[in-house]
């Protein structure tokens, strides 16, 4: 039953992931050799199979080993730069302007004591991130490549996307490597319905990439069972969200689903990993920096010699 529904999958995926695997599997240059500063792009989409059977499978409490790593992280959101109640918070009184009209207060320095806070440190003034020249940013939706296989999956009644991402980082051995934090799907309390994280990081001879999956499908109830002593790790700080005190339902969680899986993953290669209740996407590509842009030239007149204002 599950090499059917595989194969169906496959199937349907199929024109997605020959328009996504730019180099032929024959003819493939080492990773390293495509980047000195080891610079990628990397895209992930997580769904679950809505149609499993998972009573089937056995994933027994007291076996079950998740965590979160030491070295974590989490992508960065321009949602996050511009939520309303930083503008709402700093924004200036009817009194601050008179005040600053009557001290003769040039415009830009009254525009200064509101917005959002600056988004690089000592910078005076907000602004967006640099996407092409700043790791671990979420990435818009024009550098997507997932969108078309996205979409025939929520299309699809047996599976559904929970988590999808695309992001440029800099790869390194696995000493040094940061997971990125996975808190995707449906909400329950603080808790989510996908936690975990994924770590990319170098072989030793940085020939290959090295993808470790720590993943967990949580399952939740409103009954509070005394059998099965199902444990969440403890999340860490980072990753604590606010709760809604208003909300009168606690939630218990009833079973969890481990997914840890190791992938060889080459350049620009579509992969599919596998599981009883979840599928993993994942496409790495090389990424170059692009360098600065010159600041305009200053035209001078001939005639003159004066630069021309």
């Amino acid at each position: 039953m599950r090499k059917s529904r595989f194969s169906s999958l496959t199937q349907r995926l199929g024109s997605q992931a020959a328009a996504l695997c730019l180099c032929s599997s024959l003819v493939l240059p080492t990773i390293a050799s495509a980047q000195s500063d080891n610079w990628f792009q990397i895209e992930v989409t997580l769904f679950t199979f809505e149609d499993a059977n998972l009573a089937l499978e056995n994933w027994p409490a007291e076996k079950l080993s998740i965590g979160f790593p030491e070295r974590l992280r989490e992508l960065k959101q321009v949602a996050e730069l511009l939520q309303l109640s930083q503008w709402s918070q700093q924004a200036p009184t009817i009194d601050a302007i008179e005040v600053n009209s009557e001290l003769d207060t040039p415009e830009n320095e009254l525009a200064l004591e509101f917005g959002p806070s600056p988004y690089a440190p000592n910078d005076t003034i907000f602004t967006l991130p640099d996407f092409e020249r700043e790791a671990m940013w979420m990435l818009p939706s024009d550098a997507h490549d997932f969108t078309g296989t996205n979409r025939a999956l929520n299309q699809s009644a047996d599976q559904r996307v929970v988590y999808h991402a695309a992001w440029r980082q800099i790869l390194t051995r696995r000493a040094s490597a940061n997971a990125i934090a996975i808190m995707a799907g449906r909400r329950f309390d603080e808790r989510r319905e996908l936690e975990g994280s994924l770590n990319f990081y170098l072989t030793g001879n940085a020939d290959r990439v090295i993808l470790e999956s720590n993943l967990w499908l949580n399952s939740f109830t409103t009954q509070a069972s005394s059998e099965a002593q199902w444990r969440l790790p403890v999340l860490p700080e980072m990753l604590v969200q606010d709760q809604d005190e208003t909300a009168s339902t606690q939630f218990h969680v009833n079973r969890i689903i481990p997914f840890r899986q190791n992938r060889d993953i080459r350049s620009d290669e579509f992969h599919y990993l596998d599981h009883p209740a979840l599928g993993m996407l994942v496409q790495i590509s090389p990424y170059t920096v692009p360098p600065l842009p010159l600041p305009p030239l200053e035209l001078q007149d001939p005639n003159s010699g004066l630069t021309a204002p």
